[in-house]
């Protein structure tokens, strides 16, 4: 990954250069070595690629390759010093007016995204400091670059890869070859156990290389239909190293529906999980097992034998000696074999000849044959090469694969990397970069999209241009189009991945490629000092024990870029943080202590992480405050506003914005925020306290920060949420939320706590892309917009209201119009407003309208004074209807009729005392509903009644 870091550097290193030649430095030799510094550079880039390779094969190159990321990281280390000098000293400026005299001195000069005015002494004391931190570089580089003449490095000329034109994703999800392997695993599943003696639970182990399928085969047979009726519960758990009973408790209890409010200790999340399993059937994953630890097997089993005969325990793992601590039989472990050469061909050339034509595919399909069987029957190498040769153009690009000589490596785990290094290696330097630093999350960790990219550019991958998040995006989705990731999150609204995991190979590979440079490291009761290994430049640490220290050793090392730390025992007391360190944290670029229970954050400490570009403190329920020390720092992502955020100039993204009630001028001002050129709000942003707003041009600044960014989705809470409490109106509310027009590609909008009379702002209405509303704790409001007419509304959820009392034609979408002899209903001639026309286009037939074209979801509840609701004879009514929920709803009097003509399939209703008591009157407009429940006394379920639950 040296070629990565270098050409990192190379940018920001011309810029410096540039700097010595306008300001004229007078520092012997100081030109000199700054471009010696740049031409060694670049001479070592050009035979980078080569070495790379060869290091596999030969330990001096990787040595040599050792020494050269560690200067490269210094030149780092130095350029970044620069810039965040520069930076505080504007900042220090802005806080402190310089004198008179001062401002006759001043010279401007571009850096990455900004201009910075600084003082002509100060800016040449930090120009010399820079230099002299080169020369000693220069002559360290000088020494790496002689060596490289040992190695017979040759050089190549690097281009880029010539690639095929398509941005299409190729989801593999038909499993091939596995058809016998699932039901022989689903019969094991759901087979007669007397023969076992009622054992209680019965465990299968399923036993095969990394790579080979275990955790699909499992994930096929644990949704397979038969599974899903024999069971009364079923929970998947990922378990990886260590095997932490704490964290994999907590993980199944969730899905036993268990809060785990209250539950600290192991034996009492023991004791819940005994209590919740007792008398059921139950079906258990756990995926991925490594421990060999009888003892804590036996534990953390001991709650599962309180289930129903027939319950079972499937057991994913690489090592057949987890099977045997577990004690069993050999008739239930299940070897997973190989597959065969036709079904890994099947899995490769799905993807190998995507989108490729019958004469390319019939020029490739020989040479592709020779690369699949190098497979060797793994479906995941088959995915990977597959992923490989998808973007090979020629035919000499294919050959080049198949004759490569990391297929005659003699080296074991070379040789079992070899599909993936290859891939590895076709990769640009960026993706290269960003996919091995991939390696400081632990196995099996889900990360989310847009914290990967904020990860990769704190550390500089993405460049300094204007939108890095651009790149960050591309490669993301490059290194999804080859195969490095899987098990896709995608997004509700429009179907983009948002998140994944990593296979564990592939994390393996990550690891394998970082070694000494990234580091994972448990720390537990037996290891509360983890030493850490040379220089490590990203670390990270895994806590289980119950006291969470930070490991003092670590103030005796340097370099650290990176620092994550994940607690696994929720139960722990709070992290306890050093007060300073001058050591390893100085050049911290990426900091994450999410679920550590942090309760303050040292401010001596913080004050020296001058290099820190992302913080991230979520999900620590007892953090009080931070310090004002974090004001000083340059971040791209914070959570939190405390006063003096403003002079985070380089802050790029802030997800949550808080408009304080009270003693305003000790927070930061929407003034402050409106200053700072580089904030945009997340994608998934919410606004806290606009019902504080003191002014409609406050409001207008707020929707002018709200412009900024791409926000899918929007949460706007007014004032706290205040259940059956009478609330006042506040006549303002209405203004302020006309002003706080959000963006016409809107997914998601979320109201809470609105105490305005009318919900009807008119930019509601052009939400063309809404697909979700929902609007929380909102009490006094008695006039809906004509939401009707959004037209790909989804999903919609009321919840908290006393006023309104009819839902009716307005809502559904007509406008209704009175006259003094009548009253009549009308339809919007706008063509916007038309979903459907039948009997012809625009230019003939009869328009007919469709109210909710495309609501499938709706959910009311706490409607208090809600009496009537209505359709509307001159529409079709929610024809995608799917399901419906009305709780505590007191006052309706009756369900409208046009429920009778919607695909309606699943119907709650509980707590609602006037339809229940007409519910046989209703029974007309529901009776074709599949699933119903009412008060948990009528159950209807896939039609047919049973008994109830309760």
């Amino acid at each position: 990954m040296a070629d990565a870091l270098i050409s990192v550097l190379l940018d920001p290193l011309v810029s410096i250069t540039t700097e010595f030649l306008i300001q004229e430095v007078k520092l012997k030799g100081v030109k000199e070595d700054v471009s010696s510094l740049q031409s060694k550079l670049v001479a070592i880039k050009d035979v980078l690629e080569g070495a790379e390779k060869k290091q596999l094969e030969d330990p001096r190159v990787r040595r040599w390759l050792d020494q050269l990321r560690d200067v490269s990281y210094d030149i780092d280390n130095v350029l970044d010093k620069w810039n965040t000098e520069i930076l505080t000293s504007e900042i220090q400026k802005q806080n402190a007016p310089a004198p008179a005299s001062a401002l006759k001195k001043k010279v401007c000069f571009p850096l990455p995204s900004s201009c910075f005015c600084l003082s002509q002494p100060k800016k040449v004391g930090i120009l010399h400091e820079v230099a002299r931190k080169i020369k000693k570089l220069n002559e360290t580089l000088e020494r790496i670059a002689q060596e490289k003449s040992n190695y017979s490095l040759e050089t190549t000329q690097v281009v880029p890869n010539k690639r095929r034109e398509t941005t299409s994703l190729v989801d593999v999800s038909e499993v091939y070859g596995r058809d016998t392997d699932k039901d022989d695993l689903i019969s094991k599943l759901l087979c007669d156990t007397s023969g076992h003696g009622g054992k209680v639970p019965v465990i299968i182990p399923i036993v095969g290389m990394g790579g080979i399928g275990k955790t699909t085969l499992a994930q096929f047979a644990f949704n397979d239909e038969k599974v899903l009726a024999n069971f009364d519960e079923r929970v998947w758990v990922c378990v990886s190293e260590p095997f932490d009973e704490i964290g994999i408790a907590k993980a199944i209890l969730p899905a036993l529906k268990v809060d785990l409010k209250d539950l600290h200790t192991l034996q009492a999340l023991l004791l819940s999980i005994r209590k919740s399993v007792e008398g059921k059937k139950f079906l258990l994953v756990l995926d991925d097992v490594w421990t060999e630890d009888r003892e804590v097997w036996e534990r953390f089993i001991q709650p599962f034998r309180s289930g129903a005969v027939g319950s079972r325990i499937l057991i994913t793992t690489r090592k057949l000696t987890v099977a045997t601590i577990m004690d069993v039989p050999k008739s239930m472990i299940y070897n997973l074999q190989l597959l065969s050469e036709e079904h890994c061909w099947s899995i490769f050339s799905q993807l190998a000849f995507f989108e490729r034509n019958g004469e390319e595919r019939q020029q490739l399909e020989e040479i592709g044959w020779k690369i699949a069987n190098k497979c060797k029957g793994l479906p995941l190498q088959a995915k990977t090469l597959g992923g490989l040769m998808r973007f090979k153009e020629t035919k000499k690009d294919w050959e080049d694969v198949l004759s490569d000589k990391i297929w005659e490596s003699h080296d074991e785990k070379i040789k079992h990397f070899a599909p993936f290094l290859l891939s590895y290696y076709d990769l640009p330097p960026l993706e290269k970069r960003c996919f091995s630093y991939c390696s400081v999350f632990p196995k099996d960790y889900a990360f989310r999209r847009d914290e990967l990219i904020e990860m990769w550019m704190s550390q500089g991958y993405l460049g300094s241009d204007e939108n890095p998040e651009n790149r960050g995006q591309n490669c993301f989705k490059n290194l999804i189009m080859q195969s490095f990731f899987q098990d896709f999150e995608k997004d509700e609204d429009d179907g983009s991945i948002v998140g994944c995991k990593m296979h564990d190979i592939m994390h393996d590979l990550a690891q394998f490629l970082t070694k000494n440079e990234c580091s994972t490291m448990k720390v537990d009761e037996e290891n509360t000092q983890p030493h850490i290994v040379g220089k490590v430049r990203h670390l990270t640490l895994l806590f289980t024990t119950d006291r969470l220290e930070f490991p003092t050793s670590m103030l005796n090392e340097g370099n650290l870029h990176s620092l994550f730390i994940f607690n696994s025992n929720w139960s722990a007391s709070a992290l306890r943080l050093p007060h300073q360190t001058s050591g390893p944290l100085r050049y911290l670029r990426t900091l994450n202590m999410r679920k550590c229970q942090i309760s303050r954050l040292p401010g001596q400490l913080v004050g020296q992480l001058r290099h820190l570009r992302y913080l991230d403190l979520s999900d620590n329920s007892t953090l009080e405050e931070l310090p004002d020390k974090v004001c000083d720092l340059c971040c791209y992502e914070l959570k939190g506003l405390p006063k003096g955020i403003g002079r985070l100039t380089q802050l790029r993204t802030l997800d949550m914005v808080v408009i304080p009630e009270n003693n305003p001028e000790e927070y930061v001002s929407l003034g402050d925020l409106e200053k700072m050129n580089h904030l945009q709000l997340g994608s998934a942003a919410e606004i806290i306290g606009c019902g504080n707003l003191k002014s409609l041009s406050e409001a207008e600044k707020l929707a002018g920060l709200m412009k900024r960014g791409n926000q899918v989705r929007l949460t706007l809470q007014f004032y706290p949420f205040v259940f059956d409490e009478m609330v006042s109106k506040e006549d303002d509310d209405f203004q302020i939320l006309e002003a706080l027009q959000p963006r016409p590609n809107l997914k998601s909008l979320h109201i809470g706590g609105y105490r305005g009379a009318s919900l009807s702002p008119k930019w509601m209405t052009s939400l063309h892309n809404l697909t979700r509303l929902g609007v929380w704790g909102c009490e006094v409001f008695d006039t809906f917009p004509p939401l009707g007419r959004l037209p790909s509304l989804e999903e919609l959820w009321v919840d908290g209201n006393r006023e309104l009392r009819k839902i009716g034609g307005e809502v559904m979408g007509i406008i209704t119009t009175t006259s003094s002899t009548s009253t009549s209903s009308r339809i919007s001639s706008s063509d916007d407003d038309i979903n459907v026309a039948k009997g012809g286009g625009r230019g003939g037939g009869v328009h007919h309208f469709i109210s909710f074209p495309k609501l499938k979801k709706i959910s009311f509840g706490r409607m208090r004074g809600w009496e009537e609701w209505e359709g509307c004879e001159s529409a079709t009514n929610m024809p995608c209807l799917n399901s419906l929920t009305i709780a505590e709803c007191h006052s309706l009097k009756s369900l409208p009729e046009f429920l009778k003509e919607t695909p309606l399939q699943h119907l709650d209703i509980s707590e609602c005392r006037i339809l229940f008591e007409s519910f046989e009157r209703e029974w007309a407009h529901i009776s074709h509903v599949s699933n119903i429940q009412i008060n948990r006394l009528y159950v209807k379920r896939d039609g047919n009644w049973i008994e109830d639950e309760s």
